[in-house]
This record gives C-alpha cells, structure tokens and sequence, in this order.
C-alpha cells in the first residue's frame, strides 16, 4: 500500500524517479532470473545518476532472448552475483522521495522483488509508477504504447533497444515528456495525485463533445508538418496555444473519439469554436514561437506555460578580480553564466566537480593583489591558489587566470583532460590496492560523463553562445532556414534557397548583431531564461539535424558569404 504520507505534498518535479529495467530469461520472476539490471534517476526534468549490472543468473539464456537483448550465455558467465549487484541497485533509492518506475511496472518490480527476496532484502515497498499505464491515460487509442513506438512518436533517439539501460534511459525520457503533458492537461502537480491518476478506470477518460462539425473544413486541410496552433472560443479569444511536429496529426486528434483523457481537455474542447495555425519550417521554430504566443497571450488552457520554473546557472564571478564558482538561478549581472540547468542539484553538482578538481577560491571574500592572511585548509590539500596570501601579483594573477580558463574549458564540454588525469590517479590507487580511494575517482569519472553525455544539456556559457543555425526546411529540398542567435537568444531568422548564400538582408543583420561591440545581457526574464533552456535542450538532442557556424572564429566579416555557402551545401536534406 502507497504510503501517502510520505509523498502527499511532494511536487511531481521534486521526486526521485528511479527509472528501473530489467533483461531476463523469461517471463516468471519464481522461476527466471535478471540478467541485466538498469536504473536511470531523474530528478527536476534531469538524470542525476544511473546504475548498470550483468547479473549471472545460473540459468540458460533462451536464444531467442539472446539475440534480442545481444546478452549470451558466454556475457554472463563471469558477471558478479545477484547478491553482489541488488546492494548498490538499492542505493538508487536512498532519497526519501524515491518512486520505482518502469513500463509496464509489474514485470520489473516483480522480478526485482523476487530477485531481493531470494538475496535476504525483504523491505522493498516503495511507490510504482508505470509509464505503460500513464500513456493509455494520456495519449489516443489509436498510438501504440511499447517503449519502442513512444520513443519514435515522442522523437527520442535511443541507444542500445532491448538493453536495459537503454530502456531504462529512453523510459525516462518517455516519463518526463509524460509529467509535462500532465502538468499541462490534467492540471496535477502533487505526487500524491500522479499515483491516484495512473490508476483511474480508463471509462474516467471521457469522448469529444459533438461540437465539432463547424471545424470539420478547418480539420481536414491541417498540414503535415511544424507548426503552431491556436484555439478560440465563441469571442474569438484564443484559449490555447500548442506546438506540433505535424499540425495534421497533433491538432487534429483533440476531435477524434476516445483522445479525451482529462477534464481539462473535455473543458477546452467544449470552447473551441474557432482554430488556425502557422505553419514552420522546422520544430525548433515551432517550439520557440510557441514560447512567445504562450507568453504573448497568456491563454486560458496553457497551464505549465504560464507557470515557468526557476533554472539554475553555473556562474563564474568575473566581476572579481580573483573569480569563485557560485550557483544562481538569476542573471543579474555581467558575469559569465553557463547553463540553464533545469535540475539545480545538477548544477550544484557541476559546482562540486569543479571544487574538487580545479584551485580556484571557495572563500565569499574578496582578495586583492596585496592581500596577505593565512591560507586555510584548502590550500594544504591543493585545492585553492589561495589568493588571500602574499604573493608575486603578476605571475600569481597569470596563473589564476589560467585556472579560470580551465574551468571555462571544462564547462564548454572540454573534460577529456580533466577525466584522463581521474583516471590515472584511479589506476594508481588499485594497483595500490586501495580500492576505496580509487572507487571515489571512479565516481568522480562517472559523475563528470554523465553531465557531458546527458543528450537534454547544451551546456555553454551564454557569453559565447553566439552562433549561426542552418536547418534544412522541411519537405523542400531547395530552402533552408538561417538563424542567427547572440548570447544564446534568437535575434533574426530567414529562410533562402540554397543558391542564395549572397543574400544582402543576411549579410547587413550579421554585421549588425555579430560585429557592433555589444555586451552580454546584465539580466534576463524567466521567459528570456525559457526560450534559452527551448534552444540548448533542442540542440543538445538535434544539432547533427543542421550545420552551425560559431561566430567567434570568424575574423573578418567577409568570410561569412563563404562559410555560409559551404555549410549549406553540406546540408542534409530529407
């Protein structure tokens, strides 16, 4: 029984996802075994860890499994013990939140109690979330729901199918675009009630009103691709704004029968007498256009739209003449952000990273070049060039700054020193035979990957996201869109053909916004901080879709014609 003290008043956003899959020989958690066991953890929209095991489950591997999942008989015949691997499996669920999710749950919690049971833990009761029962609740009839065909109708690419890691990661990107479609329709931001609601009949869920037929025209000529759609009531006041890959499939399937999964949608379909839409040429025009309506308009229905979460920043004080490492979720200033990071513990974690691994001052004081106290902990374990002691100024501030940099370079994604240096250090404590020692290195190394390969994080710092985005456009394989973005936001967008690469409104918009000594932003909104968490989530996830031309390589104005020539040509069309 869910214990509902514990969750009642947690925000559907604060919980511990533990994203489970297992691999096994069968379908009977009594009579079969794990032989791959996976948890991905996801807090505020963000991995924050993951957990991967072979397990030898002294069984034979059916050959039809083992040629699904790639894991044979010989794969598992050194892999450590059940008992071995269900201890660390566990410590995915040391926060008190902690949910157990997975598609089609029972057959993995099943299994993984059976598993704990036969290995001496009995107290494994916490809350299950299935993904499988959440999809028949928001999606239509019609859409298939295994992993593999949400992954394809949500647009998430995934690594290594019928593994359970790779499962469990493309789960739990299916489960955060779930939550955002429950927030946004069914109005539901407790845990408590995220529970209850998988579980309503399906009878809840109710069909369309028969109010549809003076839209049936507008319905039937909806395009198959990207855009932007708007519904009106009687006053011609819009009440929803929405995106869509395909206005035709998206759109269209709040007036067929049986796609009514909520009260809050029976209500709104109820009011809509009138609709239209604007086309684009691509997604990313779509999702940031919807931004902007959302904002401009403030509709009725938009629920999550309206209500924008705080984001976290990675920032670097450079307004100090000796830069510290501070977490914020506010741009107020003129110093250097990296991010945004919609999980603050993600950024506190990259803060810790940082701490541990580079010498710049952990101190909230402010040194001068003559400054001369005694220098604290940290400089004794080389973790601070401690700035608060006497020193040469000239060859001291050549080497802070010099550390500055390298933290700048490790948040621009350029951690292969950093992790190479981990390594060694790890190797050097087990040959020591101290394993201790080297399992924290290990962690380190691990922690540092998964901030780098996490596909939703683009992390740049905004000062030097200034850049030109090519995207072919859609269904026309002679036009593609040229985006211009300075400090992160979008500042002019056309699409040409792709002979028009001497196009004079383009050249006199990138001189304007590239070569006119602008300075970075001293502040942004919540809505300015949405529109670039829209676009660094986008091209974490999709930049290989286009070419981009980062701006600050760029020298001399009149190399831009030819840059930009040849990136179209090497444009892919599809």
């Amino acid at each position: 029984m869910i214990n509902f003290v514990i969750v009642k008043e947690v925000n559907i956003w604060e919980a511990n996802y533990v994203v489970v899959d297992v691999e096994t020989t069968g379908n009977s958690s009594i009579q079969n075994r794990i032989i791959d066991i996976a948890a991905v953890n996801m807090q505020n929209g963000d991995f924050t860890s993951e957990f991967n095991s072979l397990i030898n489950p002294h069984q034979f591997i059916p050959p039809f499994i083992a040629q699904m999942t790639g894991i044979t008989n010989e794969s598992v015949f050194y892999a450590p013990e059940a008992s071995e691997v269900m201890p660390s499996f566990l410590k995915k669920f040391d926060n008190p939140n902690s949910i157990f999710v997975a598609h089609n749950a029972n057959f993995d919690f099943g299994f993984v109690k059976e598993t704990l049971r036969r290995t001496g833990f009995y107290d494994f009761d916490f809350p299950v979330l299935d993904t499988l029962k959440l999809s028949r609740r928001i999606l239509s009839d019609s859409q298939k729901k295994s992993v593999g065909n949400l992954s394809s109708y949500f647009g998430i690419k995934v690594r290594n199918r019928h593994t359970a890691l790779g499962d469990a990661k493309a789960t739990a990107k299916i489960l955060m675009l779930l939550l955002e479609m429950i927030e946004e329709e069914h109005e539901i931001t407790s845990l408590e009630e995220l529970l209850i609601f998988q579980n309503k009949k399906l009878s809840f869920f109710n069909p369309p009103p028969a109010n549809f037929l003076h839209l049936k025209d507008k319905i039937d000529t909806l395009p198959d691709a990207p855009g932007v759609y708007y519904f009106a009531n009687g006053r011609k006041k819009i009440i929803y704004v929405g995106k869509a890959k395909s206005l035709k499939n998206r759109t269209g399937s709040y007036f067929k029968p049986g796609n009514i999964t909520s009260h809050k949608i029976k209500e709104l379909t109820s009011h809509i007498k009138d609709m239209w839409w604007t086309e684009t040429n691509n997604e990313l025009s779509a999702l940031l256009l919807e931004a902007k309506e959302i904002k401009k308009h403030k509709p009725k229905f938009n629920f999550a739209g309206r209500r924008l979460r705080k984001l976290a920043f990675v920032k670097i004080t450079t307004d100090e003449l000796f830069p510290r490492i501070v977490v914020t979720n506010e741009i107020t200033d003129d110093c250097e952000y990296f991010g945004p990071f919609t999980n603050r513990k993600f950024a506190e974690d990259v803060k810790d990273i940082i701490d541990k691994n580079f010498r710049l001052t952990k101190c909230d004081k402010t040194f001068k070049l003559e400054s001369n106290l005694e220098a604290c902990l940290y400089k004794q374990i080389n973790l601070c060039l401690a700035p608060c002691e006497k020193k040469d100024p000239d060859s001291f501030l050549r080497s802070y700054i010099l550390e500055v940099n390298q933290v700048r370079n490790f948040l621009s994604g350029f951690a292969e020193d950093l992790i190479q240096s981990l390594e060694k250090e790890m190797f050097h404590f087990s040959e020591k035979l101290e394993f201790e020692k080297a399992s924290e290195f290990k962690d380190s190394i691990n922690s540092i990957k998964r901030i780098f390969n996490n596909s939703d994080n683009f992390i740049n710092s905004i000062n030097q996201q200034n850049f030109v985005l090519i995207l072919p456009v859609q269904g026309e394989d002679k036009l593609v869109d040229v985006f211009f973005f300075q400090y992160a936001r979008l500042k002019f967008h056309k699409t040409i053909g792709r002979k028009a690469s001497k196009d004079e409104e383009l050249f006199a918009k990138f001189r304007e916004i590239y070569f006119n000594d602008s300075t970075p932003p001293t502040s942004l909104t919540l809505e300015e901080i949405e529109e670039i968490k829209i676009t660094n989530s986008w091209l974490a996830q999709n930049k290989e879709n286009g070419k981009v031309i980062y701006t600050d390589k760029i020298q001399n104005i009149s190399e831009f014609p030819t840059l930009l020539k040849n990136n179209i040509i090497e444009t892919t069309f599809v």
